[in-house]
């Protein structure tokens, strides 16, 4: 496809016969794919190289799991994210699941091991309900104590997330999409939406909007609560590398002191990485603090201390990223209210990543006027924007 290189300082409008994707992160790139295989024509833009940090599709590991208990109407799309993580990797050729199993641990009675345990039980997903003594016993390296207890999934794991990135692209490409490197600035929502960028200007006959923590700007005037927040992430060099491999350890979520943290063993040499999902500060791209604050590190040592003390050695790398948070931490997906045409992926608040190939495909059946296989309502932005004028009315 090419659909020409207009200056918008021309006023002049490119046709675009198909569909825009903004912005090529871990969604925006799988919906480009998705959209790209079944022969439709696709132009994505972003102005970053694919695996940058800039985002929220970096960071080497991000946890797979299906019994979800973040939710259980999340399951359907765990378990078809699953599925299509293998068939990926098939159609790529590209190694990118490790599946360690996930390891949830809680004080007993604590929400993250029920609602684990619930998750599992309404669908009929195999995990382990595990005492502290039969944590201790399977997995060495992890220190919790009488009063906790456990939830292990084998069939989970973990993903690299850049190398996702990349493979969508790629598979994209093949089958036909076109990519530039253009910044969009503005987006005019509508039966037939216009894109301009830093460089041109699209008229598409549809738009996928999955923009990250650039969303907020973009969707501003659709009326959506959207806002960036900052997060830091560690990774630290074994003191004890023992038990503390992909093939000895799970990943690992963690619910402690009123927090929730999670994690990934020693793989390929990147040390044992640990990250808080709750918390961090609404920021945006241009003005986050890139800097890794000294205490922010301690925090996240401090945790392998107490649960992983043989992990909690020298630190290895620490960085930002952001998670696009909506008001309920629920994602919002689907048609724009009013603007039929338009589609959105945002809001995901810091969990969606082990969704990307579903919610590529679901994207994709969107665009084309298909009905997606799987319940979307309750992440529909008309109950969005519904909330956001409610809050204003209030």
């Amino acid at each position: 496809m090419d659909v020409g290189h207009p200056s918008t300082a021309t006023g002049i409008e490119v046709r675009v016969p198909g569909t825009v994707v903004v912005g090529l992160g871990g969604i925006g790139s799988a919906a480009a794919y998705h959209l790209a295989a079944r022969g439709a024509t696709v132009l994505g833009l972003d102005p970053r190289l694919p695996g940058h940090r800039d985002g929220s599709s970096h960071g080497r590991s991000r946890l797979v799991r299906q019994a979800y208990a973040e939710g259980p109407e999340y399951v359907a799309l765990t378990t078809a994210a699953w599925r299509l993580w293998h068939e990926l990797e098939q159609a790529s050729g590209t190694r990118l699941l490790t599946e360690s199993g996930v390891l949830a641990v809680a004080p007993i009675g604590g929400a993250l091991v029920a609602d684990t345990l619930a998750a599992a039980r309404a669908h009929g997903l195999p995990v382990e309900h595990l005492t502290a003594t039969a944590i201790r016993d399977r997995f060495p390296a992890f220190r919790v104590a009488d009063g906790w207890e456990g939830v292990l999934e084998r069939e989970a794991g973990f993903v690299d997330p850049e190398a996702t990135v990349r493979t969508h692209h790629r598979l994209a490409q093949e089958h036909g999409a076109e990519f530039r490197a253009e910044r969009v600035v503005d987006i005019a929502f509508g039966a037939h939406p216009l894109v301009r960028t830093d460089v041109a200007a699209y008229r598409a006959d549809r738009v996928v909007v999955a923009a990250g923590p650039w969303a907020p700007e973009l969707l501003a005037a659709t009326g959506l609560r959207i806002v960036a927040r900052r997060k830091v992430v560690a990774h630290f060099a074994p003191t004890d590398p023992r038990g503390l491999g992909a093939d000895a350890m799970p990943g690992f979520s963690i619910q402690h002191d009123g927090h929730l943290y999670y994690g990934f063993p020693d793989h390929d040499g990147q040390g044992v990485k640990i990250g808080r999902h709750d918390g961090g500060e609404d920021t945006t791209p241009d003005t986050i603090d890139r800097a890794v604050r000294p205490d922010e590190v301690a925090e996240l040592r401090g945790v392998l201390e107490r649960f992983l003390p043989g992990a909690a050695g020298a630190g290895l790398d620490a960085y930002s990223c952001m998670y696009t948070m909506s008001s309920d931490e629920d994602f919002i997906l689907g048609a724009l209210p009013g603007a039929p045409a338009c589609f959105v992926a945002t809001g995901c608040s810091g969990h969606a990543f082990k969704f990307v190939p579903v919610l590529g495909e679901v994207l994709a059946d969107l665009a084309l006027g298909v009905r997606p296989r799987y319940d979307i309502g309750f992440l529909s932005p008309d109950r969005a924007a519904s909330r956001a004028r409610a809050a204003i009315d209030r």
